[in-house]
């Protein structure tokens, strides 16, 4: 009986190990994505007219984490949600709606947002 008891045990530590290691690499699905890290607003247009957006509008950063969690500062207002990688770039939501980023080159994307075309570069890392 002792030895049905220690392979049960070891068993058990098996699956758990597993199930462990399986977490682990599902928070981090997108820890090689070009798309982690933090992005900068720093250029928007509407209508033909190009602007700053640090000067017209303040700060917009977007924080883009491994396990799939976003975070955003417009002006200093902080809010979080989610982000997802998907073909042409990325999508940002939260439990009101959804943000489409477009890649348009290495380290820059693009989405619609108030009506302008905001313009993110990404920023290097610390």
């Amino acid at each position: 009986m002792k030895g049905l008891w220690k392979k049960v045990s070891l068993m058990a530590a098996a699956v758990l190990l597993f199930c462990v290691m399986l977490t682990g690499c599902m928070s981090d699905k997108y820890a090689n994505s070009e798309y982690t890290g933090t992005w900068k607003a720093t250029k928007a247009s509407m209508s033909g007219v190009s602007l700053d957006v640090d000067k017209a509008f303040g700060s917009f950063v977007l924080e883009l984490e491994a396990d799939g969690d976003a975070k955003a500062i417009i002006k200093g207002e902080k809010s979080s949600g989610d982000w997802e990688e998907v073909e042409k770039g990325f999508k940002l939501k939260d439990s009101q709606s959804e943000m489409d980023f477009t890649k348009v080159k290495q380290g820059v994307v693009k989405t619609h947002y108030s009506g302008m075309d905001i313009v993110f570069e990404k920023q290097a890392s610390k």
